[in-house]
């Protein structure tokens, strides 16, 4: 059984790495604005043939699924085991997705108005229509919240080797929402920076909140 202590010193490490990627993110955002129909049209033509726009679609539409899943069964298996610590990994799981991907993005989409691809005017300023709600990506910060939360939970495991695919596949779901037109890449890049740095606050707070021994229940 592997186990590891989940120090203060955690939690100072994420803080430094959300400040280093801030303005990482910010400046990466500005770029993608002066790019992003040139990045839009390229990726749609890309994927215009069957069966390439099938497969996106199905990601986009269905991807986020299988994450609510596999969390779905970590939680049963926290109740089973009878695991407070998976348990209490999971609630920070459901407070970061209600913080960051679904308040945050949907106050941010309806402030800024941005307009969906082939959709005018660009920005329509504290807009609620959903043809104005394209930034930032609720998907993509709804994915890597998965994807950074279930890495954080393999890197801790003896499926260690693992912990990457989360994040890839997260990665997919949101550069599906640029194939299909639903956003721009910037809106994905935004979506993504709230969901990792979101995720990894709220992780940092629950290492805070509990620095006891953690016996992770994926080695069990």
């Amino acid at each position: 059984m592997n186990r590891i202590y989940l120090h203060g010193e955690n939690s100072q490490a994420v803080k430094k790495h959300i400040l280093i990627s801030i303005p990482i993110f910010v400046l990466s955002i500005i770029g993608l604005f002066f790019l992003d129909n040139r990045i839009w049209l390229a990726a749609r033509n890309l994927v215009s043939q069957e069966p390439y726009y099938s497969i996106t679609d199905w990601i986009t539409d269905y991807g986020l699924f299988l994450f609510y899943a596999a969390f779905i069964a970590l939680f049963a298996y926290a109740l089973i085991k009878k695991n407070s610590n998976l348990i209490r990994l999971f609630i920070a799981y459901v407070i970061a997705q209600l913080i960051f991907s679904f308040t945050l993005v949907r106050i941010l989409k309806i402030i800024v108005g941005r307009a969906r691809p082939g959709h005018d005017p660009d920005v329509t300023f504290f807009s609620f229509a959903f043809r104005y709600n394209s930034f930032p990506s609720g998907h993509s910060a709804d994915a890597f919240v998965s994807g950074v939360f279930l890495f954080y939970l393999l890197k801790h495991s003896k499926y260690s080797a693992c912990r990457y695919l989360p994040l890839i596949y997260a990665f997919l779901i949101a550069i599906s929402r640029v194939f299909i037109s639903s956003h721009y890449p910037s809106d994905v890049v935004a979506g993504m920076a709230i969901g990792i740095m979101g995720a990894w606050f709220i992780i940092s707070r629950y290492t805070q909140c509990h620095k006891k021994l953690y016996n992770c229940p994926l080695n069990r």
